[in-house]
């Protein structure tokens, strides 16, 4: 995959350029190189600059206006089929959407065959017109097709059938169509997000999910349509592309669970669809998983990545070996869950920190992780960790197009440690390193969940015992040795920090 562009500095001009497609473009760059804010307002100004350029090469794709045209044809064919349950042509549609898609993606879409097209008429009869075209040329006269016959009498039913749907959606006073719904639903997690209530990352994935519904159901059709056969018709097709290896088992149940989720949000919160299909609880309709392999590092793999790693991106991995942290913990991490005194951090994880169930843990830091969070840490306050610029680590925000935009500059990082290092790895697996460690260990067994900060399933433990935090002290503590980055004759007593 290519590294996307970046700034440079450029000396003899003084300014910040990039190259992009082949030409150079450059950036004021203020008093010179060391001028920060020159930076920021360089680096906002390419974002938009890329922005435009790729949406004008998207745009000037070959070819483009007659794949969006036959794609609308097909589509509209999708809607009429699912209509009428006639689940043959609907399969036909689908696929061929799926590769119309795939080949405009491309950088540089090929031309559409006859075949391509659903409205395409007779079969032209290409040896005939191979052999006749230099007849043609040669005589003055442009080419005329020969072909096997005249338009079948299915064509023009089915332009009839169109025409009638197309009218049928513009009388419709209520919007009903799956894609009108669909951002409805999105939309009500939005304000959910705006509220603080739900992550920006899970609306991109609802929205993701209930895009390989529309592309099964047809953006057009109408969700009152939605019955039992409909959900039995989605489970067998999802089924049918995990057999096929075009979807993963784990990619494929999730997806089912946002269907059957958005079918029960129908139900409750509009009068699109009055009842809910009879199968939508039906233990036989479950896409069952396979155990996903848990990758974990070897001592002198975490020793090799903390060698290679710079002090940063050393800091982000002890964080994840130490306290399980994920990027956006690291993030969130707030100067009052830090006891730099007694050399610990005492917090939530943050993706469940409203639950009430999850355990507020106490994580006793490993003294070369504590020197690296004194040494890196920021004077804001309300973030211990920030970019070098002063940016949070990771973002994400919904933009107005209702698309996400992510920054991870933890991921970035991680993943360069990576490549520098070629050891294959990420945060998470960082953090199933230590947990799996923990779980092998016969005296520090179970201590992995409060480990990871997860809720305990244990009645028992969840409201008559409390957390065993020395002992996960002493589990943290042999960790450290186990792995090499605490020295094996360490007692725990932390290091004071001024």
């Amino acid at each position: 995959m290519a590294r996307p562009p970046k700034l440079n500095w450029d000396a003899a001009r003084g300014k910040w350029r990039v190259v992009y497609q082949g030409k150079k473009y450059r950036f004021d760059g203020g008093s010179g190189k060391s001028d920060r804010e020159a930076r920021k307002r360089a680096d906002v100004a390419w974002k938009q600059l890329k922005t435009k350029l790729d949406h004008q090469s998207e745009q000037a794709k070959p070819h483009r206006v007659e794949y969006e045209n036959v794609i609308g044809e097909w589509e509209s064919v999708l809607t009429w089929a699912v209509d009428h349950d006639d689940d043959t042509t609907a399969a036909v549609a689908r696929d061929k959407i799926r590769d119309l898609q795939e080949r405009l993606s491309e950088r540089l879409p090929p031309p559409l065959g006859w075949s391509d097209r659903f409205f395409a008429g007779p079969e032209p009869i290409a040896e005939v017109n191979t052999r006749m075209e230099p007849v043609y040329r040669t005589a003055g006269l442009e080419p005329a097709q020969v072909v096997t016959g005249p338009v079948p009498f299915d064509q023009t039913l089915w332009h009839d059938r169109l025409a009638a749907q197309d009218r049928r959606l513009e009388d419709t006073e209520t919007d009903d169509t799956f894609a009108t719904t669909v951002d409805q639903f999105l939309q009500q997690k939005r304000t959910k997000v705006a509220a603080g209530q739900l992550s920006p990352a899970r609306v991109e994935s609802l929205r993701a999910h209930l895009e390989v519904v529309m592309k099964f159901s047809g953006r057009s059709t109408a969700v009152s349509r939605i019955n039992h056969d409909t959900v039995q018709g989605f489970y067998q097709h999802l089924l049918e592309r995990v057999a096929a290896k075009q979807m993963g088992d784990h990619h494929a149940h999730d997806v089912f669970v946002v269907f059957k989720q958005f079918v029960r949000w129908l139900a409750k919160n509009t009068s699109h669809l009055e009842t809910l299909p009879k199968n939508i609880d039906d233990r036989e309709l479950r896409i069952s998983v396979g155990q996903r392999d848990v990758a974990t590092l070897s001592r002198e793999q975490v020793k090799s990545l903390l060698d290679n790693a710079e002090p940063r991106t050393r800091l982000y991995c002890l964080l994840g070996l130490n306290t399980a942290m994920t990027q956006q913990d690291m993030a969130d991490l707030a100067p009052s869950e830090v006891d730099w005194e007694n050399g610990c951090i005492i917090r939530k994880r943050s993706k469940t920190k409203r639950h009430d169930e999850v355990p507020i843990v106490r994580y006793q830091l490993w003294p070369a992780t504590l020197a690296l969070l004194q040494q890196e840490r920021s004077d804001d306050s309300s973030r211990v960790l920030l970019t070098r610029d002063g940016r949070p680590l990771k973002t994400e925000v919904i933009q107005d197009n209702g698309k996400l935009k992510k920054t991870d500059v933890v991921r970035l990082a991680i993943n360069r440690l990576a490549k520098k290092s070629e050891i294959k790895f990420t945060l998470k697996t960082l953090k199933k390193t230590s947990a799996s460690l923990l779980r092998g260990h016969r005296s520090f067994q179970g201590l992995e969940s409060l480990f990871l900060g997860h809720a305990d399933r244990s009645i028992a433990h969840r409201h008559y015992t409390q957390a065993p935090q020395d002992l996960l002290d002493e589990a943290i503590l042999w960790l450290g040795q186990e792995l090499g980055i605490v020295a094996a004759d360490y007692d725990g007593t932390p290091t004071r920090m001024n």
